[in-house]
């Protein structure tokens, strides 16, 4: 929830928004600004620019607006693009950081850092995908040799109770979105048909249905239609009904065209001085608001955390937050002498005395973002642990 200075939502200003006087464009020549995406506010009229200029051995990029009195400023580092999304925002940052990401709210015209999900029709549900590493060790058939494998986890927030839990993971390709007002339709490869499957997922029972065996490759949900290839040499396309499950081969290409049609991409507006300078442009300093999902008290001291999650049946802490707020000494333990060798990390951490020691045996490591488990808290010698989410 956002943080503010009284009651459930606190609000916490990182940085105010100098929109002061702006001194002018260093007159000289430069390269020739691209411009990638750009923004219009229909209510204050302030335009923003997602930009990159080539300044001799250099390549910036930045986010520039142009305000109503006609001057340029440029938001502060590291803020140095945007894209805009399908609700409305303007993601600033990648969507898997464990930290959250770091969007610009355009209805507040603010940064707002958050978790990104992506709601259900009904808007019951959300969903979000982070990456992370992790080892993988040889003790099967499949792994002769340990390595270290990217893991696509696919996060599942139920907003009307805030809790939030790892409802899928894997190595291999997966991507999903909403059908209907709160079902998941998914694609990425079945480890136990060792082959690509087309399923359904209905997070409010936790049961997925097998529609058919295959690779999606488009849809149009308004057709209530999918184009898919089957798992077989020749990869033909074909047509899926999701309203009664018959298949059928695409007549040619041109069918696909009517069917699946391309939007085209909007061209970006953008009117800027030929003489523009991004390194030479002021900075504007924009404000920062921190959204959080759950608070969590330990023997009555309370600390905002920007997610707590479940996997596996466990509950995952942020240490960050938790260390830094009750002064808790974290050490990194030299692998070799601890006599657990085959450990990715071994972490220590003390508090008043008593001491717990983190591996990947009871953490979750995400991102280099470590999580604690309610077990190890008690070891820090906390009695009494109350996890609790933030509601919209």
């Amino acid at each position: 929830m956002t943080k503010t200075w009284h009651g459930p939502l606190r609000t916490v200003i990182i940085a105010s928004m100098l929109l002061g006087f702006v001194s002018p464009l260093t007159a000289h020549a430069a390269e020739e600004i691209y411009v990638y995406d750009s923004y219009t506010s229909k209510s204050s009229g302030v335009r923003l620019y997602s930009v990159s200029q080539v300044d001799g051995d250099k390549y910036i990029n930045a986010v520039i607006a142009r305000q109503p009195d006609g001057t340029y400023a440029k938001w502060q580092e590291p803020f140095q693009y945007f894209r805009k999304n399908d609700k409305g925002m303007l993601q600033l940052t990648g969507k898997d950081d464990p930290e959250q990401a770091y969007m610009y709210d355009t209805q507040s015209q603010s940064i707002v850092r958050q978790s990104d999900y992506t709601l259900s029709p009904d808007g019951r549900w959300g969903i979000l995908e982070r990456s992370r590493y992790a080892r993988v060790p040889a003790n099967t058939s499949d792994t002769l040799y340990e390595y270290t494998a990217k893991f696509n986890d696919q996060y599942l927030r139920n907003t009307a109770t805030g809790k939030v839990s790892v409802y899928h993971s894997t190595t291999s390709y997966y991507h999903a979105l909403w059908i209907n007002q709160h079902t998941l339709l998914e694609s990425g490869y079945n480890e136990a048909a060792r082959q690509n499957v087309i399923s359904t997922y209905d997070p409010s029972t936790g049961k997925r249905h097998e529609l058919l065996k295959g690779t999606l490759n488009n849809w149009n949900l308004t057709k209530g239609i999918l184009q898919y290839v089957k798992n077989e040499p020749k990869r033909q396309p074909w047509i899926y009904s999701l309203k009664d499950g018959s298949s059928r081969l695409v007549k040619d290409s041109s069918e696909l065209e009517v069917l699946f049609p391309v939007s085209p991409s909007p061209k970006p507006e953008a009117s800027l001085p030929q003489d523009m300078v991004l390194k030479d442009l002021p900075v504007m300093e924009m404000p920062i608001t921190l959204a959080y999902e759950y608070n969590v008290n330990l023997d009555g001291a309370s600390v905002d955390v920007s997610t707590i999650f479940s996997e596996g049946g466990q509950d995952w802490i942020p240490v960050k937050p938790l260390a830094a707020a009750l002064g808790w000494k974290l050490e990194v333990m030299n692998i070799t002498q601890t006599g657990d060798p085959s450990a990715a990390y071994i972490y220590k951490i003390t508090n008043n005395g008593r001491a717990a020691v983190l591996t990947p045996v009871n953490s979750f490591n995400l991102a280099s973002r470590l999580y604690i488990a309610p077990a190890q808290l008690k070891e820090l010698g906390y009695k009494s642990i109350k996890l609790t989410p933030y509601l919209k």
